[in-house]
């Protein structure tokens, strides 16, 4: 009896002073204003390119009343850019969809226009030049981002796209030296594919389609903030010309992106 007594006195002395020794977390509590929803983000991006076409099926007119003629089939680049900005949402943490609005500024060079003297009684060569296409675009892009988080402050993104394009301009001009300066370029068609032969009437086609892929890096830069850059490639499913005289042209662009994205 006088050890069970003296253990019970023994356990009520060091009890008291066992709770006193263990430190403790002070609780928190949150309420719903405090935690932030990430499942939408918006981003602003500015992606210039090296543009240039391709030609679609082309066939040369050799009828003896063509109004040029390719010499080749040789295009070239001009510098394009895009700009605008996307609305995100997060169906999972690695996977988010995306639809937005940008402007296009683009446009491309095809080399080796023989082009004939339209007053002559014979065909007669003025000479071979390069025509520069320049075009303005609005795209509003559907983009599906795949997002792997490789450490707290850099992930991996991977974006197929496809944008619907609709053209709010398009012109056609010589350049180079020497290049012939026709008052009525515009009606006889010189410039050929985007006028009906004879006619103002356009055969520019107004709407377009452009698919993309783009891979590139998301880097935190402060709190919801992201700084995005990656390279992209961009081509055209239709031709930027309707039916003509035997020249369809195909645009496309190779780049780069950069950008923010915050999430909200």
């Amino acid at each position: 009896m006088m050890k069970t007594a003296l253990r019970s006195l023994l356990v009520s002395a060091l009890f008291p002073a066992a709770l006193m020794a263990q430190k403790t977390e002070p609780i928190e509590y949150y309420t719903d204003s405090d935690i932030n929803d990430t499942k939408f983000s918006i981003a602003a991006n500015y992606a210039p390119s090296f543009a240039g076409r391709r030609l679609a099926l082309y066939t040369p007119v050799q009828d003896g009343t063509e109004l040029f003629a390719l010499t080749n089939e040789d295009g070239g680049g001009v510098l394009g850019q895009r700009y605008g900005f996307s609305l995100f949402y997060e169906l999972r943490s690695m996977f988010h969809i995306g639809i937005g609005w940008s402007q296009e500024h683009s446009g491309y060079l095809t080399k080796g226009f023989a082009v004939f003297d339209q007053n002559a009684i014979f065909q007669d060569t003025i000479g071979t030049f390069t025509a520069k296409t320049s075009y303005n675009a609005m795209n509003i892009p559907i983009q599906i981002v795949f997002h792997t988080q490789m450490t707290d402050v850099w992930a991996l993104q991977v974006i197929p796209s496809y944008d619907l394009t609709f053209y709010s301009g398009i012109r056609r001009e010589w350049i180079g030296d020497g290049a012939p300066n026709f008052p009525a370029d515009a009606a006889s068609g010189v410039l050929g594919s985007l006028y009906e032969r004879g006619t103002e009437v356009k055969y520019m086609t107004g709407f377009n389609g452009s698919i993309g892929f783009a891979i590139g890096n998301e880097f935190t830069v402060a709190n919801n903030l992201a700084l995005t850059v990656r390279g992209e490639f961009r081509y055209g499913l239709l031709p930027i010309n309707k039916e003509d005289i035997g020249l369809r042209e195909v645009p496309y662009g190779v780049g780069g992106a950069v950008g923010f994205r915050y999430y909200l």
